[in-house]
């Protein structure tokens, strides 16, 4: 199979422990954890089979019927090894979202990041014929012209970050939020969790953070806090924050900073300091924290503090098939933080480069928590057993990207302990579960593979299968790429047009020189004014990422390159590189230019 640009080890901190010290330190943890798992495992039957009320009865004032408040979660872990039972793998969240947008009677006023999926359109379509006003506010950054149904009134942000909500409010009366973009991956495939709320003031507190964005446009900093932020819910205490403007950081710091003895997290990505700072501190003072990281936090590692947290001892890395795109956290069994935002400088609001609209809530409910203790074992105990289970398949995901004709496809898989696999077999396929048409054949250390000159329009099908002990798994779920081709490939000057800003891109120049800083960070200059020209950025916690790729980066000097990744800012254009990946060398057969 052609095109492989090459292989590295992920750093991976929890694969395995580097020490007898630290094994003894991961077993103790893991047999606290067991007991606790153990005692609810027959709980957990219950939470796959519905949605769990945590509260219903009397109404508060003015209230039209019962408050009530509903927490549901997908399953993606339903579907393995193929990953084709979309049914089980929306577990009740997916229908109970579609469930909610057909009771709407009069209006739906929705902000979701990210909005695709056939089901919603379909009851977006039925709403529309029962005459439901539809109001709908959408990430620009996702909207790729896909069509929706001619009543919906559609808007996109002005945020210069991120609208990165993913609420709804169905006739000023009912709320539902969490985590779950509105996509086919969102409810199938990547863990996601939702909480649903009947409840007039809660819905008005919604309401005017909607009508801020969608009517007075104001987004990120310009926002305001303008809205009501704590409530009882049948005796239930529920606070609500709006990020920036309600400085949801300082709430969560708080909150972990009173933590008496555990605190379970299940994150998607964490780059905060003061809330990480806060978290070690809780460690050390005995309070008890486990965690689930999503994979792919470790890729940013400039600002993610996932590796850190993993030398700590604090958690391991997700083994979902998709995205662990989970946002919360469970404090000493009591306490539930959840929304749409990731624990980011960006996602609560403390970035110094902008701050995204989000939404988070606590709630103080120990039925609800245990919900959420009962879904956060689940995947932990999943993650455990993936990896170090040498018969599991491997969890594949890919993407896929085309510039200029050339269609290139990044397949990737969850990596498991370090030595425990032999061989990794990739297989390309023309059709789904067709015969093998091309076959690429990696080392165990292997976690993703890069297959190039892929054709716009056609459509390709891979699997892969490990081999240990002599002994092959059966394959992985199947993904398909099917390449658009619809990435801009920019010329250094191109590069410098701000239009790009925030977007995956490639840039296509002549390495002028490739310098490593004090601090180790190493740059591939376009140019020789680094203040002005475009440069390829690799920091430098990302260096071992390219040990054992057969990628030299000193060795590109003077050679023709792309790079592929988000065009950012700083001292001109870059973009920054963490993964051999992104770096397709031109001409490196070819003697060096002068």
């Amino acid at each position: 199979m052609p095109g492989c640009l090459g292989i590295c080890k992920p750093s991976c901190a929890s694969c395995a422990p580097s020490s007898r010290a630290e094994k003894s330190k991961t077993e103790t943890l893991m047999s606290g954890r067991l007991t606790r798992m153990a005692l609810s495992a027959m709980m957990i039957v219950a939470l796959l089979a519905g949605g769990l009320s945590a509260c219903s009865g009397q109404s508060n004032a003015g209230q039209s019927g019962p408050s009530s408040l509903n927490v549901y979660f997908n399953d993606p872990l339903a579907g393995l090894p193929l990953m084709t039972d979309l049914k089980a793998q929306g577990g009740q969240l997916a229908p109970a979202l579609i469930a909610l947008l057909d009771s709407a009677a009069k209006s739906l006023d929705a902000a979701v990041y990210s909005v695709s999926a056939q089901p919603i359109m379909q009851a977006l379509e039925r709403a529309c014929r029962r005459g439901v006003r539809v109001r709908l506010l959408l990430e620009r950054g996702t909207f790729h012209g896909q069509p929706f149904p001619s009543c919906v009134q559609l808007q996109l942000d002005n945020n210069r970050r991120l609208m990165h909500d993913k609420f709804v409010i169905v006739d000023g009366e009912t709320v539902w939020s969490g985590s779950t973009n509105w996509t086919k991956a969102g409810l199938y495939f990547d863990a996601n969790n939702a909480i649903q709320i009947v409840d007039q003031a809660v819905a008005r507190a919604y309401e005017a953070e909607f009508t801020q964005m969608f009517v007075q446009k104001k987004f990120g900093r310009q926002s305001e806090d303008n809205n009501q932020e704590r409530f009882q819910l049948n005796g239930t205490p529920i606070a609500i924050y709006f990020s920036p403007a309600d400085h949801p950081e300082k709430m969560l710091q708080q909150l972990i900073e009173q933590a008496k003895s555990s605190i379970e997290i299940a994150m998607f990505a964490f780059t905060q300091n003061d809330i990480f700072q806060a978290l070690l501190a809780a460690q050390q003072r005995g309070v008890t924290i486990q965690a689930i990281w999503d994979f792919t936090g470790l890729a940013g590692c400039q600002f993610s503090k996932v590796d850190e947290l993993l030398q700590a001892g604090i958690g391991t890395l997700d083994a979902d098939p998709g995205l662990l795109h989970d946002k919360y956290a469970v404090i000493d069994d009591q306490i539930v933080v959840s929304g749409s935002a990731n624990w980011s400088a960006s996602g609560l609001g403390t970035s110094p480069s902008g701050a995204n609209d989000e939404d988070l809530l606590v709630i103080r409910s120990a039925k609800v928590a245990e919900r959420y203790r009962q879904n956060f074992d689940r995947l932990y105990q999943d993650a455990l057993r993936y990896q170090s289970d040498r018969s599991e398949p491997p969890r594949v995901e890919i993407q896929q990207f085309g510039t200029a004709g050339d269609g290139t496809a990044l397949v990737s898989w969850r990596p498991q302990q370090m030595g425990l696999i032999d061989r990794y077999e990739v297989c390309r396929a023309s059709s789904s579960a067709g015969p093998c048409e091309q076959r690429a054949d990696l080392p165990g250390s292997a976690w993703y593979y890069v297959d190039r000159g892929l054709s716009p329009g056609r459509r390709y099908f891979y699997r892969v299968r490990s081999r240990s002990a002599g002994q092959w798994t059966g394959y992985s779920n199947e993904r398909e790429a099917s390449v658009p081709g619809d990435i801009a490939l920019l010329s250094t000057e191109s590069a410098k047009e701000r239009k790009y800003l925030g977007q995956t891109v490639t840039v296509r120049y002549a390495v002028q020189g490739v310098f490593q800083s004090k601090k180790g960070n190493i740059f591939l200059d376009a140019g020789k004014d680094y203040q002005t020209d475009f440069t390829g950025f690799v920091p430098s916690c990302a260096i071992s990422h390219f040990n054992g790729s057969g990628l030299d980066l000193f060795a590109l000097q003077g050679r023709q390159i792309e790079l592929t990744g988000e065009l950012g800012e700083y001292n001109g254009p870059e973009i920054e590189v963490t993964e051999p990946w992104q770096v397709r060398c031109l001409d490196c057969e070819a003697p060096p230019s002068p």
